[in-house]
């Protein structure tokens, strides 16, 4: 039996223009030569997995917005120590892994 990605139709594309600075499309041409890409390829894949991130980072800023209309905040001071508590256990765990 196939696997079911093999049963769905491949998906549309659709054509984007864009204007990008001369420097950056040397850039692109010259990735795209080393990694045998074709730059449709490539600026499909950095283009996918930019948005991603900023859908995803998107939610997260919405998630802090919501939670501090809920009132679940910390004071300055206490995230400040949060981190401090962080960092030394970090160094501390580098220190017994050397």
């Amino acid at each position: 039996m196939a696997p079911a990605a093999a049963k769905r139709p491949a998906a549309k594309s659709v054509t984007v223009t864009a204007r990008i600075p001369a420097a950056l499309a040397k850039k692109l041409a010259v990735y795209a030569k080393t990694t045998k890409r074709t730059r449709s390829w490539l600026i499909e894949n950095i283009l996918g997995r930019y948005v991603e991130h900023e859908i995803a980072f998107a939610k997260f800023v919405q998630e802090g917005i919501d939670a501090a209309d809920r009132g679940e905040l910390i004071s300055h001071e206490e995230a400040v120590r949060q981190l401090r508590e962080h960092i030394a256990k970090r160094k501390s765990e580098r220190r017994k892994a050397a």
